[in-house]
């Protein structure tokens, strides 16, 4: 059930909100907060997602913490909100801010170019670089 709602919430993410624009946009940011809403409640009263540390859970979901604030940037809405989702917020601030993962993020300009490119590629505005 969890590869499921990872590969949901990607999907709903990358292809609905980031590669999309108008209805279909507004369609897959439902969708997010959705898969979103399920991250919470699997989340809820945990620090990660297997109890007290970093696991294998965490590490499959933790493009979350530096992917969804360049999402964000990008198409100009908010996918984690500290109301709807304190605990999923309070786990992509705890996960980002952890050493061995902070110091081997991408670089988040290059990834914001990167998307921005994608993104006006797949709606007919641009070359992917």
């Amino acid at each position: 059930m969890f590869l499921y709602s990872w590969m949901q919430v990607m999907q709903s993410i990358g292809g609905g909100v980031l590669l999309k624009e108008g209805k279909e946009q507004e369609e897959g940011f439902a969708a997010s907060m959705e898969n979103l809403k399920y991250l919470e409640e699997e989340i809820r009263g945990k620090k990660f997602f297997g109890g007290e540390t970093i696991g294998l859970a965490d590490i499959a979901l933790g493009w979350l913490a530096h992917y969804l604030d360049i999402v964000e940037e990008i198409v100009g809405l908010k996918l984690i909100d500290q109301e709807k989702f304190p605990s999923l917020a309070a786990w992509k601030q705890e996960f980002a801010n952890a050493p061995i993962i902070r110091e081997n993020w991408p670089d988040r300009d290059k990834l914001v170019t990167k998307y921005v490119a994608v993104r006006e590629a797949n709606l007919g505005k641009g070359t992917p670089k």
